[in-house]
């Protein structure tokens, strides 16, 4: 789970400042990942939110596996 969680907001972190304005491209990018939808949803929740919300989410993600 740990490394799901890193990977999840690693992805999240590279969405919001590495593909800032290119966000087609980062959906290209990662459209196949296993993780893709459950950093999708987390886009829901500002940056506050997210320490809280992203294990919460890979939980729901891993229940639904």
């Amino acid at each position: 789970m740990e490394n799901r969680l890193k990977t999840a907001l690693s992805l999240r972190f590279e969405y919001y400042n590495l593909y800032a304005t290119k966000e087609k491209d980062w959906h290209k990018k990662y459209k196949n990942h296993d993780l893709y939808k459950v950093v999708v949803k987390s886009f829901k929740y500002d940056f506050k939110e997210i320490a809280k919300m992203m294990p919460k989410l890979l939980e729901e993600f891993e229940e639904n596996l």
